[in-house]
């Protein structure tokens, strides 16, 4: 089955995003709403409110997550080589599960290794987390993925695996609808179900991020990836029929769509194209990215680079592990070293830390899942597997 490394690299590169989004918001002029002013007066502005906060959208980088998630795993159902409902579980299991156990551990050994009191000289986000202690309830919650508790607690970037592995679990029944309907089912399925969840949200109580409701939504996501995995021949043909001018056209479109929340930030126009907080108008520029990055031979061989394929090999990792290190070495820094010194060490110690969980844990985990579904079968002779999708496992 065909490797698609590009799309390794676009996961690394979403993943930096997000960590340089959660560094970033140590500091109280990027979290402030300062979108009034004009970005002669407040040059940073265009940092916060151009096509320019791709750079650093996290939430932007969670909604490609998913579509990359849907497009990797449809694929074994579009070639009829998809396993057992039960393998399938067994992989994810340990491709997803495992890592983020481990990283649910030592996130709490950190808390309690190095927590003192609240912080109070960084943003408000950043004080108020690691204030409450853990008690088994919520590590409960945490490991069985049932309720709908608060994620940030320990390491805040949990909530996306809370709602990959529900949706993981779930998705070969997605995929029959989708392999016999296409998208004629397909897409009014994921309007279905994202403004479906938009209604329920605005009738019940959902406190945290990690309710079922929100899962539905982000489910449709997961079928957008699948479609575009689905009709890739032919998006890749209308792609290529561009000239040069036109690719870079509806890449800057892509961009703009990636990144419209924040463009006008708080005008009303954006109630027109903002469900969900403008997810959708996000899942059409990461479609693009997606398209362009598997179509384009000049962009495939810029992302298929080394350290880009290294980003990406170890994106889940990073994901899983930067929140950890920035929040650890804050609070044991804190008043030695000034806040910009600490996230830089922070910044560089985050990726140590990525390789060392994905050699050390998830390769191992991989591994694991390989040998629990091919017990007792050889191995074909040539086989190439498939890289292996997650919301934040890139």
């Amino acid at each position: 089955m065909q490797r698609y490394e590009q799309l390794d690299s676009l996961r690394g590169l979403a993943a930096l995003a997000v960590m340089i989004g959660h560094f970033l918001m140590v500091f109280t002029p990027i979290v402030q709403n300062t979108s009034g002013l004009g970005l002669l007066d407040y040059p940073l502005n265009l940092l916060k409110y151009t096509p320019l906060h791709a750079i650093w959208g996290g939430h932007e980088a969670v909604i490609m997550f998913f579509l990359l998630s849907g497009f990797v795993l449809s694929l074994p159902f579009f070639s009829n080589r998809q396993q057992t409902y039960t393998k399938y579980v067994i992989k994810r299991i340990c491709r997803i599960y495992i890592p983020f156990v481990i990283a649910l551990l030592i996130a709490i050994a950190m808390r309690e290794a190095v927590y003192v009191s609240k912080l109070t000289d960084l943003t408000s986000y950043y004080n108020n987390l690691w204030v409450i202690p853990p008690n088994w309830s919520s590590f409960i919650h945490h490991l069985l993925f049932v309720g709908n508790y608060n994620t940030t607690r320990y390491d805040p970037i949990l909530w996306t695996l809370v709602h990959e592995m529900r949706i993981s679990l779930l998705f070969p029944f997605i995929m029959f609808a989708i392999v016999k309907g296409g998208w004629k089912l397909g897409l009014p399925l994921a309007l279905l179900l994202s403004y479906g969840a938009e209604i329920l949200l605005a009738n019940f109580e959902t406190r945290y991020m990690t309710n079922f409701v929100v899962t539905l939504h982000y489910a449709s996501f997961f079928i957008v990836g699948a479609l575009l995995a689905k009709y890739q021949g032919e998006l890749k043909m209308l792609f290529l029929r561009l000239n040069g001018c036109w690719m870079s056209l509806l890449l800057v479109i892509g961009l703009c769509c990636y990144s419209f929340k924040w463009i006008g930030y708080g005008e009303d126009f954006h109630d027109m194209f903002m469900p969900h907080g403008g997810d959708w108008m996000t899942a059409i520029g990461a479609s693009i990215f997606i398209v362009a990055a598997i179509s384009s031979v000049r962009l495939s061989r810029q992302l298929q680079r080394r350290p880009l394929l290294f980003l990406g090999k170890i994106s889940y990792s990073l994901y899983l592990y930067h929140m950890i290190v920035l929040l650890s070495l804050v609070h044991l820094l804190e008043g030695k070293l000034d806040t910009p010194i600490i996230v830089v060490i922070a910044f560089v110690v985050s990726f140590g830390a990525g390789a060392m969980s994905y050699y050390l844990v998830e390769l191992p985990s991989i591994r694991l899942g390989k040998r629990l579904t091919n017990w007792g079968k050889k191995p074909a002779a040539g086989t190439v597997s498939h890289v292996e999708g997650t919301a934040a496992s890139m």
